[in-house]
């Protein structure tokens, strides 16, 4: 288990997570999703940088979850 602390706009939430949660499990998750209030399309971004989806969350890790902008082909 590791903490890690997840920001949406104003709001955290700090929680105990399986060693292998990843950047994707947290964006996938109705927990998260319920507690802070975001949707479906995001980026989980660590001191500005987004993070890839199959990364693992580092212990300790302040994860900011943003909307992902909607692009034009």
């Amino acid at each position: 288990m590791k903490t890690i602390t997840v920001k949406y706009g104003v709001d955290s939430v700090t929680k105990q997570v399986d060693a292998d949660f990843t950047f994707g499990d947290l964006q996938d998750s109705d927990q998260f999703k319920a507690a802070l209030g975001f949707g479906d399309k995001t980026k989980a971004l660590v001191d500005g940088i987004e993070q890839n989806r199959d990364t693992a969350i580092p212990a300790n890790a302040t994860v900011r979850v943003e909307t992902a902008a909607n692009t034009k082909a």
